[in-house]
């Protein structure tokens, strides 16, 4: 078995970690509309360390993602957060993005992406934008 080095060096305003058992607006490949959006409920924090292992299929869809799309996540991550939700069958994954945030990987299938709104501002501002264009 090989040795994994962690590094933990991503310059970043962490969002805080979702709690276990809380529900959370989510959007659809981090777009903000109705139509994305989705609800997901946090069914457990998984820590880095716990999943670091080469022959875990979770830790390699992560190191996949992170090079493909190393401008949306983080290089490396404090936790990955398992979340259900009628968004898919599946459970997501989430994990830090470059500004701090949590997104999901496409893991286990490659459509899982999803924007996780832990503060609710993207869920009011989309809210917001939608009574500005009905002039409410």
């Amino acid at each position: 078995m090989g040795t994994v080095t962690v590094i933990n060096t991503t310059p970043y305003k962490e969002q805080p970690v979702p709690e276990v058992g809380k529900e959370y607006h989510i959007f659809d490949d981090g777009k903000i509309s109705p139509s994305r959006h989705f609800i997901a409920k946090i069914t457990e924090v998984l820590p880095f360390d716990k999943v670091v292992n080469p022959e875990s299929q979770l830790y390699k869809a992560w190191e996949e993602n992170i090079k493909e799309a190393y401008w949306l996540f983080a290089q490396d991550t404090d936790y990955f957060v398992k979340a259900e939700s009628s968004y898919d069958e599946n459970p997501l994954f989430f994990v830090r993005t470059t500004d701090g945030g949590w997104f999901s990987i496409d893991y286990p299938n490659c459509w899982m992406g999803a924007r996780l709104d832990i503060d609710g501002e993207l869920y009011k501002s989309m809210m917001e934008y939608g009574r500005c264009l009905r002039n409410e």
